[in-house]
């Protein structure tokens, strides 16, 4: 028997298919694809819930997505996660926000953190050669340090640099509100450098008024792994709990 909630399931393993391909071939993952879909996981919820005559199916695509939303921005705010890793995500949260927890019954449990632990767990041994070869090459595995006179359009910077009261300064903390009169780099700009930006800043060297390196953040995609705890999540369940479970014989 059809059931509606294989409707969200198909979307979403459409949804990372089609994210995977943008991300590896064009490093993106295209707004056009995560919002309708951040929509669709909403308004779905909400018909099925009016449907059933049930207040949390109505809101539980809203919460999903607010509960992925938030995950996301903090591994944003990381640096481990590009912004349409992040809108993906919350895509993914709001097609895909809840089910029954492990050996807890009538608990509903956020499926994106499901889909999370699966994608680390499934993406480790790559990150763990990485890191490895990082290492050996002695550089970062999140950030890397590069000459200004070497930027091109679209990297993305990991401090803010910028001009206050006739002096050019940089900026690292992301929590505390900053005041400039001219903003040169910015990395909350998920889209990276403009070739403004570049300009501005080569120049900037060339006068002596900047020192000549930046801090980038390295562009790993995420798409793939995000695929992967999909994938797993919706066959096989979720490969945290298993593994805990069978590391205490429960």
């Amino acid at each position: 028997m059809f059931e509606l909630g294989f409707i969200p399931a198909v979307i979403a393993l459409v949804a990372v298919c089609i994210a995977n391909y943008t991300d590896l071939r064009k490093r993106i993952i295209p707004n056009r694809l995560t919002f309708p879909l951040i929509g669709v996981g909403i308004v779905f919820y909400v018909l099925l819930g009016i449907w059933r005559w049930d207040l949390w199916t109505a809101i539980s695509g809203a919460l999903g997505a607010a509960i992925a939303f938030a995950i996301g921005y903090v591994m944003w705010l990381m640096g481990g996660w590009a912004g349409g890793d992040v809108k993906l995500f919350t895509a993914l949260g709001a097609l895909l926000p809840f089910y029954p927890a492990p050996n807890v019954e009538n608990l509903p449990y956020p499926f994106p953190i499901t889909i999370l632990f699966n994608s680390v767990i499934a993406i480790m041994p790559i990150l763990l050669v990485y890191a490895v070869i990082c290492r050996i090459r002695g550089r970062g595995m999140l950030y890397e340090q590069v000459k200004i006179t070497e930027l091109k359009e679209g990297m993305i910077p990991a401090v803010t640099i910028y001009e206050k009261d006739g002096k050019v300064r940089r900026w690292s903390s992301k929590f505390r509100k900053l005041h400039y009169d001219r903003l040169y780099a910015n990395p909350r700009r998920a889209a990276g450098l403009t070739r403004y930006q570049v300009g501005a800043l080569k120049r900037l060297v060339r006068e002596r008024k900047l020192k000549n390196y930046i801090k980038l953040k390295k562009g790993i995609p995420f798409a793939p792994a995000l695929g992967l705890g999909v994938v797993t999540a919706i066959f096989y369940g979720d490969i945290y709990w298993c593994l805990i479970l069978a590391l205490t014989g429960a």
